[in-house]
């Protein structure tokens, strides 16, 4: 994540980055609210819930693209590996 934020940084973006064992919306929330983001960034580890949840849509990623104001990129970090090798 360092890297990632050092780089958007570089490239002449305003970027921070937190790891939280909170709950996915309530931590990107109040760090969209403290700063004045143009888009959320989410790495993630995890797949997005149970895949029934993802179906219904009311798995966190999906309940986080309703409620945030900015537009959401979600990437998952086996897929940031797979490119980061191609």
């Amino acid at each position: 994540m360092h890297q990632a934020v050092q780089q958007l940084k570089g490239a002449g973006c305003q970027a921070s980055g937190i790891i939280s064992d909170s709950d996915l919306l309530e931590a990107v929330r109040a760090e969209a609210c403290a700063h004045d983001y143009d888009q959320v960034i989410l790495a993630t580890s995890r797949p997005g819930g149970p895949w029934l949840a993802r179906l219904l849509r009311r798995d966190p990623v999906h309940r986080l693209r309703r409620r945030c104001k900015q537009p959401v990129t979600v990437l998952p970090l086996g897929q940031a590996a797979a490119s980061r090798g191609a």
